[in-house]
């Protein structure tokens, strides 16, 4: 359907075979509709209104806000630690191809560069699949890199992998509820997939993987708050591991930092995007007995509760890139709570088939 104007009324097409009187607002000619510049400008100002009306009542509905200003903390290192908490990461990195970390992804609010590894798939990161992966308390870990070393190997995926202490001076967030939380993670995580997308990466095959407040990460960043029309732009959806969940009412106040403020441990759930998650019965660092379970998980695509997983089952205690030692257990280094971290490898093979499922099932179809 063709619309024709002008500035001062209607205008005569090519020798048509009517006649139309300027006092009318717009006519239908055969499959065209003829419209006058004053009813043009009408319908504009309409639609601007309803808009305006519009963004009002999305505001109003939906007050959980992620301030950027509350978090943000400020960029001050440039450069990757040797071996963070003695773990060597850069060697086995370098030895499948990855590499290594450097200030790249410019923070959320254009004040500096977070530290990051962008291993693409060179000549085809735009055909290919995306992974970020956000880490956990501990900052980079090796099953932080396990996963992309898994990821890049399996899924011929472009994998970044994203760092949020380190590039501010710190090691560890152990306890939690403090301004690099889940608020602060999520404007990095929106940081990352702006990043991937100026690499070539296609947003709609883009996806965020983390583990312990990694997973905290992925289900605040998909739950709706006032950016998620931003997240849902760059990515399609996450898979959260072995999750904290900080969101029960009678729970609220007791966080190690000692912090009353709400904005610490922010609502979850009421997704916007498809999340799969992953929780373990004997998990005693992000246990269940934290969380709202209803609204947490009930909301996911799909959720596995492992019976007797502790937290971190995935840990590569075999060496990354190698087979983890079955049953092999440890103690975390948080030194509020050394929990018990055992490695199951039947777990991890069916979170790991898992996690490949839901990618594929979430890619654009092939036309």
């Amino acid at each position: 359907m063709n619309i024709f104007f002008t500035e001062a009324g209607l205008e005569i097409m090519d020798s048509p075979s009517f006649s139309i009187s300027r006092t009318f607002d717009f006519f239908v000619v055969g499959e065209s509709v003829l419209m006058t510049r004053q009813f043009l400008k009408a319908v504009s100002r309409l639609a601007a209104v309803m808009a305006i009306c519009v963004a009002s009542m999305t505001s109003h509905a939906n007050e959980d806000v992620i301030s950027v200003e509350k978090f943000q903390p400020a960029i001050t290192v440039q450069f990757a630690p040797e071996r963070p908490n003695g773990w060597e990461l850069e060697r086995p990195m370098a030895a499948y191809g990855m590499n290594l970390f450097a200030a790249n992804v410019t923070a959320y609010n254009g004040k500096g560069k977070l530290i990051s590894s962008w291993s693409p798939q060179q000549g085809r990161v735009f055909e290919q699949p995306t992974v970020i992966i956000v880490h956990g308390g501990h900052g980079i870990s090796p099953a932080n890199v396990d996963m992309a070393v898994w990821l890049r190997k399996e899924l011929k995926a472009n994998v970044l992998i994203l760092d949020s202490y380190w590039s501010r001076g710190r090691s560890e967030n152990w306890l939690a509820w403090t301004e690099y939380g889940a608020n602060m993670r999520v404007l990095d995580l929106i940081a990352a997939a702006r990043f991937t997308q100026s690499q070539g990466a296609d947003p709609k095959k883009t996806f965020v993987v983390g583990g312990s407040q990694g997973g905290w990460t992925v289900l605040r960043a998909f739950s709706n708050h006032n950016l998620s029309g931003e997240v849902k732009s760059l990515l399609v959806g996450g898979a959260s591991l072995y999750p904290n969940c900080y969101v029960k009412e009678s729970i609220f106040g007791k966080s190690p930092s000692g912090t009353t403020d709400k904005q610490f441990a922010p609502p979850l759930g009421n997704y916007v995007a498809p999340v799969i998650a992953f929780t373990g019965t004997n998990d005693s660092a992000t246990p269940l007995s934290q969380c709202n379970v209803e609204k947490v998980f009930k909301g996911v695509e799909k959720w596995t509760n492992f019976e007797g997983a502790t937290h971190s089952w995935d840990s590569p205690s075999g060496g990354i890139g190698r087979p983890g030692v079955d049953g092999s257990c440890s103690n975390a280094l948080n030194k509020y709570n050394q929990f018990p971290v055992c490695r199951n490898n039947n777990y991890t093979e069916i979170m790991r088939s898992d996690i490949l499922a839901f990618i594929e099932r979430h890619l654009p179809k092939a036309q």
